[in-house]
């Protein structure tokens, strides 16, 4: 669920004081119109009722959204250099909260730790143009037989790439050739899908890669 908490704010442009409300907890699911607002870059903004003037609290958040896998710790961005030690509380945190939860109920994937909804922001926006490219992709899969997976949502987060990657061949694990010959197919179809074409690259340039 989403809460909130009146803290003391101490205007910064006339120095007057006042009580004002800002989110600590957004869950998506819940309360979309909170989404929209961190998106838009109006959650946690605090206007001063002595001079109207519009000011940013930069406050901790804890941001959930289930069916994405997601649950962000977001600190301030002048945390940053306390990372390490917010890490071991945040996966402490969030070990506890699930204990209080059915085994079958039990979030099966890691949280993400953030410094600044700014962060949050931006790694929201680009999976949803990861999103986007990937919906495209599997239409274009299933109308023309082209073999795909489709990686969890906080596995495709983890990895930084798109949900739907293509393939040949019906092994389990496909091979790092397999899937740069289901990419191939895939652009061959539609170019302009450019995140595809971007991830092809690094693959062709990692030796390595692996997608399991």
């Amino acid at each position: 669920m989403s809460t909130f908490n009146d803290i003391d704010i101490s205007c910064e442009e006339c120095g007057h004081e006042f009580r004002g409300t800002i989110w600590t907890a957004v869950h998506a699911g819940e309360d979309p119109e909170l989404k929209e607002l961190l998106l838009g870059g109006e959650l946690n903004m605090v206007m001063c009722p002595e001079c109207s003037h519009v000011a940013f609290q930069d406050h901790f958040v804890l941001y959930q959204d289930p069916p994405a896998e997601l649950a962000a710790y977001v600190y301030p961005a002048h945390q940053v250099r306390e990372a390490d030690s917010l890490r071991k509380m945040m996966v402490q945190s969030f070990r506890e909260a699930q204990e209080v939860y059915a085994p079958k109920d039990r979030k099966s994937y890691d949280p993400v730790l953030l410094f600044g909804l700014e962060a949050l922001v931006e790694m929201m926006t680009q999976e949803e143009a990861r999103a986007e490219q990937s919906q495209i992709a599997q239409e274009i899969c299933k109308e023309n037989d082209i073999p795909f997976i489709l990686l969890r949502p906080s596995e495709a987060r983890q990895r930084g790439i798109m949900r739907v990657i293509p393939r040949t061949g019906k092994t389990p694990k496909p091979s790092r050739e397999e899937i740069l010959k289901g990419l191939d197919r895939l652009l061959a179809l539609n170019p302009k899908l450019d995140l595809y074409a971007q991830l092809k690259k690094s693959i062709q340039v990692d030796k390595t890669w692996t997608l399991i």
